[in-house]
């Protein structure tokens, strides 16, 4: 595009940074404050990385809630009227330009000014792709201390935000507000406009800070200070001489290196936040409790992982147990209670009890834990963007197999978008030894779809079987569901039987793409009847089946014959069961939908 970058304080709100396509094919360059007046004729975010939409969104996000605190409402009544962002939304940036200042001597956008003077790192620390210090594995290949190798402002803008959202945690550094290895789902407006409106949080508090406003972390963080969080203390090292840049070719003054530190650490979650004050009345109680090896501190580190479940569901059984609650003191908080009764039941020898009020969560008390369930990572549970399952989920490693790669992230993605109306874009990373390998973006049919969706799962689950253990007293139902129909047929159906396993993986990409392709032209308002439903199964899987059926089956045609007839009946049989169950329910939920014929000939994805 041949834009130069200017220089002086490069201020992000004026600055053409960010990278955009508009609604008339125009690919073009912007600074924030035109981001959003022009987001009505913008189409989307156009960075060719990922990551960056992701993050460049996010932040957008923030930004508007903080200039304009009933955004959401006043933004759908801007659609009605089919009109764009006003400029006099937009008073709290010019208010605080200096804040955005990228460069200078004065206050720099994200950045830290009493780390300037530390020693430099290289600026792939800034983005993941470039090699860094010490990193090995990494996407581009260039040579620090080469007078024209650099990142241009733009880049590094990108870079910061980048790291608001994807930053990773090793021994040094804590992630940013999710795990780095997090992904997201952002529902797709017909424009940016559209696009902001549609993953605007539910509620939209206050907020007078945001993260670019200082360097201080916030105590309580708001949504605006997460969207926009800040994991590292930063300063950019900008070189006078003009070059080439690294990442996007640009020519321009060059950043060449850059002062890194650890910076605000990952919030905790709301169970996480109940176990360290739980430890913190341990400490209170002896000592013993501050010192890593010792027997206490190992005993309270087990009430602490399992505190929430104990809070939740063992209060009653914890009560009975204590033989000093006369003594106890009269307005005694949870936390201390947990804390005393346990340290109570250590001193008396009580290991059996300890065991058994400390023990894994039965399902029954699963089922009651919600957002107080034990949390192995730090995240913001409640993000209106990140997909979670327990656990935020990733994208699969490199490491994988192909049957996981074309499956098992997209269906998570598609059950996991919270009922989100529209098509969805999940993002994430490709994470190998803490090491980014690739920014990857992965189109989501409509949620109304996502039923057809998951029995296309709840397929290759009865082809394979679930690997559950075997149970005492299970009916043929059962085990059949347990080994998979592919091992039924077999002579050893109870034997793992890799050879299946591994044709059917080798398979499953050609039925994978069969499937995306069937819900990106099925109708999301009428869907398919269920008779549909049974033959397009039928359709992906049954070849899928006579191949796996034909690479592993020794002996004569017949014999191959009899086995692949008895795993299509078997199939067929679980398929119209799985239909019909799924019908009954959908009917049962919604009593006056009729199913009707989808609409053909669609090539374009569902209907916003």
């Amino acid at each position: 595009m041949g834009l130069l970058v200017s220089e002086g304080a490069y201020n992000l709100l004026e600055e053409k940074w960010i990278p955009v396509l508009y609604g008339d094919g125009k690919v073009d360059r912007v600074g924030i404050c035109q981001a959003l007046t022009d987001a009505r004729k913008i189409r989307q975010i156009a960075a060719s990385n990922p990551m960056d939409r992701v993050a460049l969104l996010r932040f957008l996000l923030a930004v508007l809630m903080w200039c304009k605190e009933d955004v959401k409402s006043s933004l759908s009544k801007l659609d009605e009227k089919n009109v764009g962002i006003p400029d006099n939304w937009l008073a709290k940036l010019e208010a605080n330009k200096a804040a955005f200042n990228l460069l200078g001597d004065g206050k720099r956008f994200y950045q830290d000014e009493s780390i300037k003077d530390k020693k430099p790192r290289p600026l792939g620390d800034l983005l993941v792709e470039f090699p860094g210090a010490n990193s090995v594995n990494h996407m581009h290949h260039i040579v620090y201390g080469n007078s024209s190798c650099g990142f241009c402002p733009a880049c590094c803008a990108k870079g910061i935000l980048r790291l608001s959202v994807w930053a990773p945690a090793n021994s040094f550094y804590d992630a940013s507000i999710n795990p780095g290895s997090a992904a997201y789902t952002f529902i797709e407006g017909k424009n940016l406009c559209q696009t902001l409106y549609a993953n605007l949080p539910a509620t939209n508090p206050r907020a007078d800070q945001a993260p670019w406003l200082g360097s201080e972390q916030p105590n309580a963080p708001d949504t605006v200070a997460r969207l926009a969080w800040r994991p590292r203390r930063l300063w950019l090292k900008v070189e006078d001489s003009v070059g080439h840049c690294a990442c996007c070719g640009q020519t321009g003054r060059l950043a060449k290196s850059l002062c890194i530190e650890k910076g605000w650490p990952t919030p905790v979650t709301t169970g996480q936040q109940f176990g360290k004050d739980v430890l913190l009345e341990f400490q209170k109680l002896n000592v013993d409790y501050k010192a890593k090896k010792t027997d206490k501190r190992k005993l309270a580190d087990k009430v602490v992982k399992i505190s929430s479940v104990i809070f939740k569901c063992r209060m009653p059984a914890l009560s009975q147990v204590d033989s000093n609650v006369a003594q106890a003191p009269e307005n005694e908080s949870r936390e201390a209670k947990i804390a005393r009764i346990f340290d109570q039941l250590y001193e008396a020898g009580s290991q059996k009890l300890i065991k058994e009020l400390t023990r894994t969560p039965t399902r029954k008390e699963e089922s009651l834990l919600g957002l107080q369930n034990m949390r192995t990572k730090k995240f913001w549970d409640s993000d209106p963007h990140l997909l979670i399952d327990g656990e935020p989920i990733s994208l699969p490693g490199l490491g994988k197999d192909v049957a996981i790669h074309s499956s098992q992230f997209w269906r998570n993605a598609l059950r996991l978008q919270r009922g989100q109306v529209g098509r969805v874009t999940a993002i994430g990373p490709v994470v190998n030894k803490f090491t980014f390998q690739d920014g990857v973006s992965i189109a989501l049919p409509d949620a109304a779809l996502s039923t057809l969706a998951n029995l296309t799962s709840d397929c290759a689950e009865i082809l394979l079987g679930t690997g559950t253990k075997e149970k005492p007293n299970e009916n043929s139902d059962d085990k059949l569901l347990r080994r998979g129909v592919l091992r039924a047929v077999t002579d050893t159906p109870d034997r793992q039987h890799p050879e299946i396993d591994a044709s059917f993986k080798l398979l499953m990409p050609n039925a994978e793409a069969q499937i995306r392709d069937r819900l990106g032209r099925i109708d999301a308002s009428t869907g398919d009847s269920a008779t549909e439903v049974k033959a397009f199964l039928h359709e992906v899987y049954a070849p899928v089946v006579d191949l796996v059926i034909a690479s592993v089956t020794p002996g004569s045609p017949l014999r191959l014959q009899v086995a692949q007839n008895h795993v299509q009946a078997l199939m067929n049989k679980k398929i119209e069961a799985m239909v019909e169950k799924s019908d009954h329910i959908s009917n049962a939920v919604s009593p006056a939908a009729v199913p009707s014929k989808p609409k053909r000939g669609r090539k374009k994805g569902i209907s916003k």
